[in-house]
């Protein structure tokens, strides 16, 4: 993967270009995450690519580059709570609008990884697979994975007996049978169907 997509975009006058992306739509646990990068012209770090085709490990590494050699970099995390109340488009949307709001630098264009569902107020695009095409959306789904997995890493702590530290809160198999034996923890998303079968269970 290279620049070419924010060279486009440096050529017609921009300079901030900041790549977006999100982790944990689909999780049946914890937060939402969005993260945002803004990347230097001269941006070199060879291996960056959507960051559900990398290792754990390999995040990691790409993680403690990118916070180093961007311009600015940030993370916006929504609790399970907004997604239970608000739904996950808008705790989505609150993710993206925190991450841009903790940057140390004004963006002035802004590209998110894909379909468009609500409109930011600063000149933007959506690329549907952006994380697959544009460096800078690739790196910002890396920072987002990488924040939101350690998150649920912590958990693991509180919450041992569900195994966060392994499938992220996403749903596999062990998480439903952990599920069936220990019921909810205080993080899981209540309004997600399987939740609600289990709900409905208990009932």
């Amino acid at each position: 993967m290279n620049l070419r997509y924010e060279n486009k975009l440096w050529k017609q006058g921009y300079d901030n270009i900041a790549g977006l992306d999100e982790a944990g739509r689909g999780s049946w646990a914890g937060p939402v995450v969005a993260g945002v990068v803004v990347l230097p012209r001269k941006f070199k770090i060879k291996g960056i690519k959507d960051s559900k085709q990398l290792s754990a490990l390999k995040r990691e590494k790409l993680f403690l580059q990118i916070i180093k050699n961007s311009l600015a970099w940030a993370a916006g995390v929504v609790p399970h709570t907004v997604v239970d109340e608000e739904g996950i488009l808008q705790a989505n949307k609150q993710a993206f609008l925190k991450a841009i709001d903790k940057i140390n630098v004004d963006p002035d264009y802004l590209i998110f990884d894909g379909i468009k569902f609500f409109e930011p107020e600063h000149e933007h695009e959506f690329v549907i697979k952006g994380d697959d095409k544009i460096m800078s959306v690739a790196a910002a789904s890396i920072v987002a994975k990488v924040v939101r997995d350690n998150l649920l890493n912590h958990y693991h702590k509180f919450y041992p007996e569900y195994n966060f530290h392994k499938h992220k809160g996403y749903g596999t198999q062990g998480h439903r049978d952990a599920l069936d034996s220990h019921g909810l923890s205080e993080i899981h998303r209540v309004t997600y169907k399987p939740i609600e079968e289990i709900l409905n269970k208990e009932i």
